[in-house]
């Protein structure tokens, strides 16, 4: 009777640390980058590193985990207009040596950093850079 009950008991805290798991899994997407130079994501400033953004389908809040330093580093953006693009790839726009993030985005959607479009209209724009990111 012992051992029946001792079982009963351990698969009932396994389906319960099971549907626990399913709980937590959330609605986002993850992007991992290097990125070479320091940018603007909305209106912080972010070091060079390497990246991994978590972006939330509902709210479009964007995570940036810096795996250098290991700070984390939130900014909101708007969703994306018009199509996805072929692989993940984060959009730059420079202005003389400043780097704003523009757009992240993925092959079916994305997002874009308004503050960041903002802080270009009072600048004179001299490039964009694209670096391709993988989705995780």
């Amino acid at each position: 009777m012992k051992k029946t009950v001792r079982s009963f008991v351990v698969l009932a805290v396994f389906a319960m640390a099971l549907s626990g798991l399913s709980l937590t899994q959330d609605d986002t997407y993850c992007v991992r980058a290097s990125i070479p130079f320091d940018f603007y994501a909305g209106d912080q400033l972010l070091p060079a590193g390497t990246y991994l953004i978590d972006v939330s389908y509902d709210t479009h809040s964007v995570a940036f985990h810096n795996n250098d330093t290991g700070r984390t580093y939130r900014a909101l953006a708007q969703p994306a207009s018009g199509q996805g693009a072929g692989e993940p790839m984060l959009q730059f726009d420079v202005t003389a040596n400043t780097h704003l993030l523009a757009d992240l985005k993925t092959t079916s959607t994305g997002v874009n950093f308004a503050e960041s479009k903002r802080l270009l209209r009072t600048a004179r724009r001299t490039g964009s850079v694209t670096i391709v990111a993988a989705l995780r």
